[in-house]
């Protein structure tokens, strides 16, 4: 039998609204939250939830402890998912852990990626690829942003991630012989490129370009354009060159 949660004034409510609105009490708790069946279920499979909240205990998936479930109805689901219709199960996980990347010949890293949707979509293409990690700058949004959580269909929990600084990055180019390139307007082609090395493709903020520093420090390579488009939305340009640099 599971415990039921009926007002929308319960702690636990205010905790999972919390959770998916402000990013320093997620990183405070280190918890987030996913919403949806598929999702809630493929993670499920491999980790055990904090606590989920289901409309039905017929979407509890199997073998999961009962007092790690409750039931909610369809105003509490909406209220904690930020959803007008949501699926019917929310859950609480722990933060996936912070990974070295130690040893990754194929690593992807993000600067100012300010889109949340974008930043979720280069962590699923990344992992989709075989892209072995990513590296995410102090400029880029949060990638526990819901809609970021979202975009990457969980490959937020399965591509192995790691927050932090320029100078942090520039270790870890030197700790495994990566060479680093950037994705520019004017750059090489990917055919110049030798795929043989260990890479490190860095994407940037579209409206800004590469920083001063990025631009330092990276080959630039850039992908042909017909002159109909002046440029690519960063997702699709990510797409593009982590398939031709694979």
């Amino acid at each position: 039998m599971y415990r039921e949660i009926t007002s929308l004034h319960n702690p636990l409510v205010k905790h999972f609204v919390r959770l998916r609105q402000n990013s320093d009490y997620r990183y405070n708790c280190k918890s987030l939250i996913i919403a949806g069946i598929k999702p809630v279920n493929e993670l499920c499979a491999h980790l055990t939830p904090k606590i989920l909240l289901a409309s039905d205990e017929h979407l509890i998936p199997q073998n999961l402890p009962a007092e790690s479930a409750m039931i909610a109805n369809d105003g509490i689901l909406r209220k904690v998912s930020g959803m007008l219709n949501p699926e019917g199960v929310v859950a609480e996980f722990l933060m996936p852990p912070q990974a070295n990347l130690s040893g990754m010949k194929r690593i992807i890293a993000l600067e100012g990626i300010n889109d949340p949707g974008n930043l979720g979509s280069l962590l699923r293409t990344a992992l989709a690829l075989g892209w072995e990690g990513a590296f995410l700058l102090d400029e880029s949004c949060d990638p526990y942003n819901e809609k970021a959580l979202r975009a990457a269909r969980g490959a937020t929990f399965r591509l192995p991630m790691r927050q932090g600084s320029w100078e942090e990055l520039q270790e870890l180019i030197a700790h495994n012989k990566l060479e680093p390139i950037a994705a520019d307007l004017e750059g090489v082609g990917a055919k110049d490129i030798d795929c043989q090395k260990p890479l490190l493709l860095l994407l940037s903020n579209e409206a800004h370009g590469l920083s001063d520093r990025a631009a330092q420090s990276c080959k630039k390579v850039s992908i042909p354009l017909s002159g109909q488009m002046e440029s690519l939305n960063v997702a699709a340009a990510g797409a593009i060159l982590m398939s031709a640099l694979k």
